[in-house]
């Protein structure tokens, strides 16, 4: 082989290894982002992905993508626009060029290094006259206490809200949340879901955080009414 042969030769051996090189730090980067939210809810599975625009999307399959309060997103993540969905974790990703996941049973280790969070990823689409909506949304739901929708009156007007009513409000989330993880996967029951979605909005409602809120709302409206017409 002569010296170009050679230089080609070793030029392609280059850029093999500086794509496996870069596949490898992707990889890790994604894997210190579903670390981060497994280790807050480990019962979940999780994937996250770089699309080829280079986005990092962060899925569950609960709810067709919906991802439940309490957990802190990475800030580089990008999590799904509220919507009925199909598929598994592989079909709620997308077309990636790369994927790390996570099953229930696998363990996760302690934390190496932080990874920045931020309530940004809960973008959804604006809901018009939102405290009107999730009033609604809140009226005479089965299976919600009675006080879910004075607090989310309470809430949209400003007027204020007793601390013991948020305490009862956080004893409702935690008992719904763990209704529906105890019977994840194959189990849930939709309605669950919805109720869970509509306390996590107004919960967020409750501490000012209106981009949640609307995030867990407009996940409420988009899965009530299934492609079959029935509701949660």
């Amino acid at each position: 082989m002569g010296i170009a042969g050679k230089a080609v030769g070793a030029s392609a051996v280059g850029a093999v290894a500086g794509a496996a090189s870069a596949d490898a730090t992707a990889r890790n980067r994604l894997q210190r982002i579903i670390d981060t939210v497994a280790r807050q809810e480990s019962r979940l599975a999780w994937a996250a992905g770089d699309r080829p625009d280079d986005t990092t999307v962060l899925v569950t399959d609960l709810a067709d993508g919906w991802i439940p309060p309490g957990i802190d997103i990475p800030a580089s993540g990008t999590l799904l626009e509220p919507g009925r969905r199909r598929g598994d974790l592989e079909a709620l990703l997308g077309e990636v060029k790369i994927a790390v996941t996570h099953t229930p049973d696998r363990y996760v280790p302690k934390a190496d290094e932080s990874v920045p969070t931020s309530p940004r990823p809960r973008h959804a689409p604006e809901i018009e006259e939102l405290g009107w909506e999730l009033g609604s949304a809140t009226r005479f739901r089965d299976g919600l206490p009675r006080m879910a929708h004075t607090l989310a009156k309470a809430a949209s007007s400003g007027t204020g809200v007793d601390g013991l009513e948020v305490e009862e409000l956080h004893h409702y989330l935690r008992d719904i949340g763990e209704r529906v993880l105890d019977a994840y996967p194959g189990a849930v029951d939709p309605k669950d879901v919805g109720n869970w979605q509509l306390l996590a909005a107004i919960d967020a409602l409750i501490r000012g955080d209106r981009v949640g809120a609307n995030y867990h709302l407009a996940w409420f409206q988009a899965c009530m009414t299934s492609t079959t017409g029935s509701q949660h």
